[in-house]
């Protein structure tokens, strides 16, 4: 490691980077190296997906969004120059800042880029993964469950109109489902037989019997980057509160069906 931090702090200093700056660019270029071998990873292994989980760490961490796009910019600039040096074998990763909001504004999708985001998960030529990733977006927009409730669903959590959330081993809410959405489960439950019999929960992957909060995370995150505006889980959940709301339903109902712990967070979606 320290032969790859010298060597970049010697070309910062070609670049007639100031003392200051260099000093910081290196400190945020040890930091991630150090927690990428805490994680038994090694920078000439890197993937886009251990960057995103550096960032989600940090997030967890409480440190502010505009702290961390400072954090992720520098970071992504080392990460071209050594991918340029051979020290780093992936594509450089684009669009890794984060989407910064006030705290007091709720945002969901628009009609037309909830279009383009259908339209975008249609075009997959996996089957597969067609047919699975239509499945999960189309419950998250419009069912509103939570990532970790995602990954816990189980197959027979699945009715002809229904899907049934479950906290705790007890049924928490159960919420209606319209065809398109009982369409594209349908679909992949069949598709999901052949690869996972004994594995009781809905969502899975090609490699595992349960797809994590992180692995949904991920699928939404590659969405956002390729359609170039902000989506995330909770975003796709505003989504489906929001259509609650424009479709007339009482704010008793949109707690209801949200799961949403206090009506003072359902009424945030009835603002024009």
């Amino acid at each position: 490691m320290k032969g790859i931090l010298k060597q970049y702090e010697d070309y910062l200093k070609r670049k007639d980077k100031e003392e200051s700056t260099i000093k910081m660019y290196v400190q945020i270029v040890t930091h991630f190296i150090r927690w990428l071998e805490s994680n038994q990873k090694r920078l000439e292994h890197l993937t886009r997906n251990d960057v995103l989980k550096y960032r989600e760490q940090l997030q967890e961490k409480g440190i502010k969004v505009s702290t961390i796009n400072k954090l992720i910019s520098t970071l992504r600039t080392f990460l071209v120059w050594a991918t340029q040096n051979n020290f780093v074998q992936m594509n450089t990763p684009e669009n890794l800042r984060l989407h910064e909001y006030k705290s007091n504004h709720v945002k969901w999708l628009t009609t037309d880029e909830e279009s383009s985001l259908l339209n975008l998960v249609s075009y997959e030529k996996n089957p597969y993964k067609k047919a699975r990733n239509e499945a999960l977006i189309y419950v998250l927009l419009y069912t509103g469950l939570r990532v970790d409730e995602m990954a816990q669903l189980h197959t027979e959590a699945v009715t002809e109109t229904t899907i049934q959330v479950y906290h705790d081993g007890s049924l928490s809410r159960e919420i209606p489902l319209i065809h398109k959405v009982v369409d594209k489960l349908n679909t992949w439950i069949d598709i999901r037989k052949k690869v996972y019999r004994n594995s009781p929960f809905l969502f899975v992957t090609e490699r595992s019997g349960r797809m994590q909060p992180r692995s949904i995370q991920f699928v939404i995150e590659v969405y956002s980057e390729k359609l170039g505006f902000p989506i995330t889980s909770q975003i796709l959940r505003n989504t489906y509160c929001r259509r609650l709301v424009e479709a007339g339903h009482p704010v008793e109902q949109v707690k209801q069906y949200a799961g949403h712990k206090t009506i003072a967070t359902s009424y945030k979606f009835f603002r024009n």
